[in-house]
């Protein structure tokens, strides 16, 4: 009899432990299921002899995941219509859903936050570490519908990015009663540099033009109350020193407008190809017969036997080097040299005008080309000196398709260079 029940038992346990085995390769295949979000088939072989309430668990399971598939085109189907329709937009575009996860970001963006290349699926903000931007998405959800608009600084390192940033709530794309939020993220960081520039331009150029005008106004007033009563010397003095200003005002005010044509996208030049090497002799011969300078020698090292065909316009490079010669000349000393030289460089010509003065700290030679900007303001002042007459020359010289820079030459001075391309020979060879 014991032998019996020790059988049944052994029968039970069996029975329950294949059961439990069954149910537990069946929680492993539905935990997988919902994972790949594939649908379970009832009738394999993993399912057979599982009772009524297994097979009805699966059969809602499968009606959960065709419904998740469905949601899912539907979503993505959605978010390609909108990223075809905002594809030839030159903005950043960021969509997000109510969580704050990434929907699409799509390439201007990424190119602006490359840590948003790999974000999809993932909450902003580990990609956009910035709290003005999670406080507009914070004021963007609490909307109505409209849109809102703000401008707001990215900060990466010592870069910063200014971004003019839009947002809409997208209600037609509700997913599960929940809307996305649209984010249009247009990089302004140019025109507020332009700005800036713009701002310290009209001061500069405000101040500039504030020192002769009063001085002007000062003399000839003093000149129209009292010119009865002074003495022919100090009306000759007066007058003199009106004109003096005078003319430095018009030199401000045609270097002004000079800068300002060359600024503008309408500048036309006179285009023509030609040999620098003999260009440069020209200008050097003409500035030795017309130079009054005879305290200062000019010198010239130039390839003997040799060309750089170069297009270029004559004009425009002779302001570049009347410039240069002039601020060679006020910077070198009586009985100093000044040298005009010129070589090929790989397939450029390279241009410079070196002078025999004190040089430029190195902390200033990367400024030297700012408009208005001097090393010694006082001197600059003392000489005529506008503070355009470089810049000018940088502006020309980009219209080449050149480069222009300064460097101390040790023994001698300041050595300011310019670079421009050479054209293709008659063989279709570049100059080298």
């Amino acid at each position: 009899m014991s032998y019996v029940l020790l059988l049944i038992a052994i029968v039970i346990a069996i029975s329950f432990a294949i059961k439990y085995f069954r149910q537990k390769d069946d929680i492993r295949l539905l935990s997988e299921s919902l994972t790949h979000r594939t649908s379970i088939l009832t009738h394999s072989k993993e399912f057979r002899g599982t009772n009524e309430h297994w097979r009805s668990l699966v059969e809602e399971l499968n009606i959960l995941l065709e419904d998740i598939s469905v949601l899912d085109k539907q979503s993505s189907g959605r978010l390609h219509q909108i990223d075809t329709t905002l594809g030839n937009l030159q903005e950043g575009v960021l969509i997000i859903d109510r969580d704050n996860y990434v929907l699409l970001a799509n390439a201007v963006l990424q190119r602006l936050f490359p840590t948003l290349r790999s974000s999809v699926g993932q909450r902003v903000e580990s990609a956009l570490r910035s709290s003005e931007f999670l406080e507009f998405i914070r004021d963007a959800k609490k909307g109505s519908g409209g849109s809102l608009r703000r401008e707001i600084v990215f900060t990466s390192g010592v870069q910063q990015a200014w971004l003019e940033v839009s947002a809409s709530i997208l209600l037609e794309a509700e997913e599960g009663n929940a809307p996305w939020y649209l984010f249009i993220l247009h990089d302004i960081t140019r025109l507020k540099e332009l700005e800036a520039i713009r701002k310290k331009f009209v001061a500069n150029a405000s101040h500039e033009l504030k020192t002769p005008v009063s001085v002007i106004k000062g003399y000839s007033e003093t000149l129209v109350d009292d010119h009865a009563s002074m003495s022919s010397e100090d009306r000759e003095q007066f007058l003199e020193t009106i004109h003096r200003h005078a003319e430095r005002l018009t030199l401000l005010i045609n270097d002004l407008l000079s800068l300002s044509r060359l600024e503008s996208d309408e500048l036309s030049l006179d285009w023509t190809e030609a040999d620098v090497f003999s260009w440069v002799r020209e200008f050097y011969n003409e500035s030795r017969s017309v130079g009054s300078d005879v305290q200062r020698e000019i010198t010239l090292v130039i390839p003997e036997e040799d060309q750089a065909i170069a297009r270029f316009d004559g004009s425009k490079l002779r302001q570049v080097m009347d410039n240069l010669v002039e601020n060679a000349r006020k910077h070198t000393p009586s009985g100093g040299v000044i040298e005009v030289g010129a070589n090929r460089v790989d397939r450029e010509v390279e241009v410079w005008i070196s002078d025999e003065g004190t040089g430029v700290p190195e902390r200033d030679l990367s400024r030297i080309f700012e408009r208005f900007y001097r090393v010694d303001k006082g001197r600059s002042r003392e000489t005529g000196g506008t503070g355009l007459g470089l810049s000018i020359v940088k502006h020309i010289i980009e219209w080449h398709g050149g480069t222009v820079w300064a460097e101390n030459v040790p023994g001698r001075g300041l050595r300011v260079a310019w670079r421009i391309p050479l054209v293709e020979n008659r063989l279709g060879k570049i100059e080298s």
